[in-house]
């Protein structure tokens, strides 16, 4: 059985720094790393000595001074809302002798009516409602590193602690395409399922040279149209603008936001299912669609029961995507080995792969 840790745990380095951070008596210079919408909360219920960031060309942020990291006294308290390298900020400050804490930390002690993380804050409910579930998929689970994986991530969520995420590091071109897992296939069929700009194109062309169809399915309009700009002028690719579902729904009334809106979490008016799409064999599936991988995988049983192609499918969108999402599969093609993996050193980025057991 898995072994996570309480609830009721508490980083007491981390509480006391949200006290010190919050006390109004405290005289340590106070500063933000990282300018975003959680800085932004932070700001609307305390005051700040500054905003740190090296990479920004913003001279002030909510009326404070936007520094590089040499120009904070090394007795300052620095709280991170760094969500994309929370681990690498981290050590960073460390090593040059900062005393440093995440937002995570601030937004689980300090109680302020915050922005809320993402992709977290169901998990608590859920787990506890349904641990069985969560144990069905641990002891589905088909090597240690994956049960290694499931326990540090889902410590993490429970304790919102990023120790637990020590070792994890941002890999974005060995998602999907883990070589612990994957199998060599020649002449693949791969259904890019969240395209998004094409980011993942590459690698399919990295890692299956001989590729003989790519289907890059995209619902935005403007992040689709980046990916035919970039990689219209290679060979058999199918760039198809809609979400991926259970079944096909149109929408025409949302032209004018489906063309316009530019938020990579975008969500799909115009649907369709892989099975209507794809009229081929197909030897894998990756979905990462902002937590619509249930209904595509709906979308996709009579492809997956035919041609057992390869899945690779994000988890993280929801908390009870991490065993609804293989009872689905399994329900519909006993015969996968199943792996988990994570490549990022925040919450996103949980693969599930389900890998034919026969090819």
């Amino acid at each position: 059985m898995f072994n996570l840790v309480d609830f009721n745990y508490v980083n007491e380095k981390d509480r006391r720094l949200t006290e010190l951070f919050l006390s109004p008596k405290n005289t340590t210079k106070k500063y933000i790393l990282g300018i975003n919408k959680l800085t932004k909360s932070i700001l609307k219920h305390i005051e700040v000595d500054g905003i740190i960031d090296d990479f920004t060309r913003v001279q002030k942020s909510r009326k404070k001074s936007v520094l590089s990291i040499d120009e904070v006294p090394k007795d300052s308290i620095i709280l991170s809302a760094s969500t994309g390298s929370p681990l690498e900020v981290k050590n960073t400050l460390d090593t040059q002798g900062y005393t440093n804490f995440n937002y995570l930390s601030f937004y689980k002690y300090s109680k302020l009516p915050l922005a809320a993380p993402p992709f977290i804050l169901d998990f608590e409910d859920d787990f506890k409602e349904n641990r069985d579930e969560y144990a069905y998929l641990y002891n589905l689970l088909e090597d240690e590193k994956s049960k290694e994986v499931f326990t540090k991530v889902l410590n993490f969520k429970i304790s919102f602690d990023l120790e637990f995420m020590q070792g994890f590091t941002n890999k974005h071109e060995e998602q999907y395409f883990d070589k612990e897992i994957i199998p060599k296939i020649k002449n693949i069929c791969f259904v890019d399922g969240g395209a998004y700009v094409g980011d993942t194109i590459p690698q399919i062309i990295k890692n299956f040279s001989d590729y003989k169809k790519i289907y890059a399915i995209e619902p935005n309009n403007l992040h689709i149209n980046i990916a035919k700009r970039d990689f219209g002028d290679m060979k058999n690719i199918e760039f198809i603008n809609c979400g991926l579902g259970s079944c096909e729904e149109l929408n025409p009334q949302n032209i004018d936001e489906k063309q316009n809106n530019c938020d990579h979490n975008y969500q799909a008016t115009d649907i369709n299912s892989i099975d209507n799409i794809v009229k081929e064999k197909v030897d894998f599936i990756k979905l990462d669609i902002e937590g619509a991988e249930q209904d595509a995988i709906d979308g996709a049983k009579e492809t997956i029961k035919q041609y057992k192609p390869i899945l690779a499918i994000c988890i993280y969108h929801k908390a009870e995507d991490w065993y609804k999402i293989p009872q689905k599969v399994l329900s519909i093609e006993s015969e996968y080995k199943v792996y988990l993996r994570h490549y990022m050193e925040g919450i996103f980025e949980s693969v599930l792969y389900f890998i034919p057991k026969k090819r």
